[in-house]
């Protein structure tokens, strides 16, 4: 694509050097010039419309990015929304509202190579005293839980300073999800009575007022039982090790 362009510029030179020279505005070859024009406009309306195209392409390319990241948003906050109506189902005279709030923060770098689990997030509105969610793809990432100088610092799922409350499998057993390390977590302070069993899904509980209740977490690969209470490892669904950014829960209600 890039010789072919290369060779109709070299053509367009060459035929601008002729027309304006008046080489054969005075032979009897003439006539050709005729075709030779023709050819000429043809080329720069292809070209122009190429160009069109392009940017055109570059336009919509942008606009449907920035549709997927608001549908990504809806869609979070729909599942949540869905969640609460499923529990308040069989409550009447029910009136509080529902209106989490997300906001799109960036990660500016890493905040100790070569360790990839806290990360520095650029977040204008920080506050030291709050925890934060942090939310990719509706699945949890990790959380906002402490900076330095005014900066706000990101422990991802496997940082053993994770931690949010969470609901294990389809009977929802409460417990407290924590890191462990890259490519797992462990729920802790499962009720010993409750039965869960491995590939139960682990989503958020909303009770811990960092996340909404419903986010996906992981999956159960093995459980034991830990003195009064059962533990379950599990494998986490986020687990990308060049994040760009994550949506964070500033309300969770």
């Amino acid at each position: 694509m890039i010789k072919k362009g290369l060779v109709l510029l070299f053509v367009l030179a060459i035929v601008v050097t002729v027309f304006k020279s008046g080489v054969l505005s005075n032979t009897p070859m003439f006539h050709v010039s005729d075709q030779i024009k023709k050819f000429y406009l043809d080329v720069k309306e292809s070209i122009g419309r190429s160009i069109d195209r392009h940017f055109y392409q570059a336009e919509t390319i942008e606009r449907l990015t920035e549709e997927n990241e608001r549908l990504k948003e809806k869609s979070l906050l729909l599942n949540g929304f869905a969640r609460e109506v499923v529990e308040l189902g069989g409550f009447k005279g029910y009136e509080k509202g529902y209106d989490p709030k997300l906001t799109v923060v960036r990660v500016t770098s890493y905040a100790k190579l070569p360790y990839f689990q806290k990360l520095w997030v650029d977040y204008k509105d920080y506050n030291a005293s709050k925890i934060y969610g942090l939310v990719y793809n509706n699945m949890t990432a990790g959380i906002i839980t402490g900076g330095e100088g005014g900066a706000a610092l990101a422990l991802l799922n496997g940082d053993p300073k994770c931690s949010y409350a969470v609901y294990v499998g389809k009977k929802r057993a409460p417990g407290i999800v924590i890191g462990k390390n890259s490519r797992e977590m462990v729920v802790k302070y499962i009720p010993s009575w409750m039965h869960i069993n491995e590939g139960d899904e682990v989503l958020t509980s909303g009770l811990d007022d960092i996340f909404f209740a419903g986010i996906k977490v992981g999956k159960v690969k093995s459980v034991q039982t830990v003195h009064a209470y059962k533990e379950a490892v599990i494998e986490p669904y986020y687990n990308m090790l060049n994040p760009s950014y994550f949506y964070l829960i500033e309300e969770t209600k």
